[in-house]
């Protein structure tokens, strides 16, 4: 008898686990579809200082002193229409994620201009900001930012100085030949050139 109802019992929580296990790849699986049902409309590149978009760093400044520091970073807003007859509901920036793979002339000419590969974080080590909207009604749009740290105007031991303005520029001019990689759960989902928005 005893060995009947601990049977129950692990077959009960099998049972349970199982389920959880499939809602969960139920729920990851209705999320990638969503994303498919995404599209650039337009995309926008600037370079800016606005601490509005980009914040604000506090550093050392000698002796028990801080300073605070505006970076300077090369903003992207994606314009994006939900394509679908339905809402689409997005997880979120823990589970989404958006990055930029750059072209071969894109990556030269940030590696000139900053000396490092801003689109790889963990290797620039400069730092990066996401967002993401969590709703998208059918057929309307949102807008989803993705930027990049490039350094700052003022000297400080956190971040490089600017290059040049004609560097940036370049930089800037250039910023759109790469393509947009929408990835959810570590897996990339969709992939969108960024110089025809397809």
């Amino acid at each position: 008898m005893k060995n009947l109802y601990l049977g129950l019992i692990s077959l009960f929580l099998l049972v349970v686990v199982t389920a959880c296990s499939v809602t969960e790849h139920t729920e990851t699986k209705e999320h990638i579809d969503n994303i498919k049902h995404l599209k650039i409309q337009k995309t926008n590149v600037m370079i800016t200082d606005d601490k509005k978009l980009v914040g604000e760093m506090t550093v050392p400044d000698g002796k028990n002193k801080n300073k605070h520091i505006v970076p300077t970073d090369l903003y992207y807003t994606f314009t994006i229409k939900n394509t679908s007859k339905n809402g689409i509901s997005l997880p979120g920036v823990e589970k989404v994620k958006l990055r930029i793979e750059p072209d071969k002339d894109l990556l030269s000419i940030v590696k000139e201009t900053i000396g490092t590969n801003i689109y790889d974080v963990d290797e620039s080590g400069l730092g990066f900001g996401l967002s993401i909207e969590n709703e998208i009604s059918s057929k309307k749009t949102s807008k989803f930012t993705l930027n990049y740290t490039l350094g700052a105007k003022q000297k400080n031991d956190e971040l490089p100085l600017l290059p040049s303005k004609e560097k940036l520029k370049k930089l800037q001019d250039n910023a759109l030949k790469g393509t947009l990689i929408i990835s959810q759960d570590g897996k990339d989902v969709a992939r969108f050139r960024l110089d025809t928005n397809e």
